[in-house]
């Protein structure tokens, strides 16, 4: 919409000279002008020696005053010096009251309404939608596409931020995705480690297994070989003594020789 707006306003623009160029008006108040002035709004601006055109003179000196209670355009518009006298005597009323206040212009007087009705004081009058302002399109033509462009401009800002924000989330998540991996890959690592330890803690439970079978194992042949000894030591005792009180064998030979 800018772009078409842009182009129609810079099109109606190279025309040139048109003093619709140098004014402004509040939005909502297009039609109103364009009533005001209607087609000597495409007039250009001229020296004091040209033929056609708005040319610049004095203010009055004892200007008219509009009827009681009517506000003056020039609060909605701004105007360049030139069309200080035309606007000067211009009012704006409501559409219902246009025809009543008609009968109290002075000469150069006119009225109009924001939907684009004129009361002139010398009795014309025309409707909105009987003379619909070129001009006044025109007027709101500019003022759609300063309030777009200004929209743009905010639309344009926040576009930018939201770029830059979406560059840093990016930025943030390829590295957040890198720690992931390596998390990832430290995990994986971890994983095979526990997997080993839990390899080696078998084995080596069921190389304690083993042992602690050896050692019972041992245990009882120890038991069995202390008993055992036991045993023969009892015996050998009992051979001792046995021996002991056997008589002597010299004595023995002697008696029976």
């Amino acid at each position: 919409e800018v772009a078409a707006l842009s182009k129609l306003v810079e099109r109606d623009a190279k025309e040139g000279g048109q003093i619709l160029d140098l004014l402004s008006v509040k939005s909502g108040y297009e039609k109103a002008l364009g009533a005001a002035l209607a087609d000597d709004l495409r007039a250009p601006t001229v020296g004091a020696d040209a033929k056609s055109g708005w040319a610049a003179l004095p203010a009055y000196a004892t200007p008219q005053s509009l009827p009681s209670g009517v506000e003056p355009l020039t609060i909605y518009v701004d105007v360049p010096d030139v069309l200080v006298r035309r606007m000067g005597q211009v009012g704006l009323v409501d559409a219902a009251d246009g025809a009543r206040l008609q009968v109290d212009l002075q000469p150069g007087q006119r009225l109009v309404s924001v939907e684009g009705d004129l009361w002139r004081w010398d009795g014309f009058r025309a409707g909105a939608e009987d003379a619909p302002s070129a001009a006044a399109l025109r007027l709101q033509q500019i003022n759609r596409l300063n309030e777009l462009r200004a929209d743009l401009e905010v639309a344009t800002e926040r576009a930018d931020a939201a770029r830059i924000a979406h560059e840093d989330v990016t930025m943030r998540l390829e590295k957040l995705t890198q720690a992931d991996q390596m998390a990832r890959t430290a995990r994986r690592a971890a994983d095979q480690q526990v997997a080993d330890a839990a390899r080696a803690l078998s084995r080596a439970e069921a190389e304690r297994n083993l042992s602690e079978g050896k050692r019972e194992s041992s245990g009882l042949a120890l038991r069995r070989h202390e008993e055992e000894a036991m045993a023969s030591r009892k015996a050998l005792s009992e051979a001792e003594a046995t021996a002991r009180a056997l008589p002597d064998l010299a004595d023995a030979r002697a008696a029976v020789e």
